[in-house]
């Protein structure tokens, strides 16, 4: 398997993961997955799309405010939030996947 292949294959199952709703434990447990190499593989694509090993952070344009979805991604997880969106709740999910 080559390293694209790989990194195909790891993006998929992090993202199968982050839908399941199951934590990253729960998930390896369940998929037959080593939650060592999850862990290994979410922070190594976490980093490769952030460029870094910290959540960054992105200015948000007027227009954007209007749309009637934004989506951003934290680490690995895409995120969509629409108008009317809980805003707490929102805040507590970025920082539970930050902190991960």
């Amino acid at each position: 398997m080559t390293r694209e292949e790989r990194e195909a294959l790891w993006s998929e199952r992090i993202g199968s993961q982050a839908a399941s709703g199951l934590s990253g434990r729960a998930w390896c447990a369940r998929e037959g997955v080593s939650y060592w190499s999850f862990r290994q593989w979410r922070r190594r694509l976490g980093e490769a799309s952030s460029g870094a090993g910290s959540p960054s952070f992105v200015r948000v344009f007027p227009d954007a405010m209007t749309a009637s979805v934004v989506q951003f991604w934290v680490g690995a997880a895409r995120i969509e939030v629409s108008s009317g969106f809980d805003a707490v709740l929102l805040r507590q999910v970025v920082a539970t996947l930050s902190d991960l």
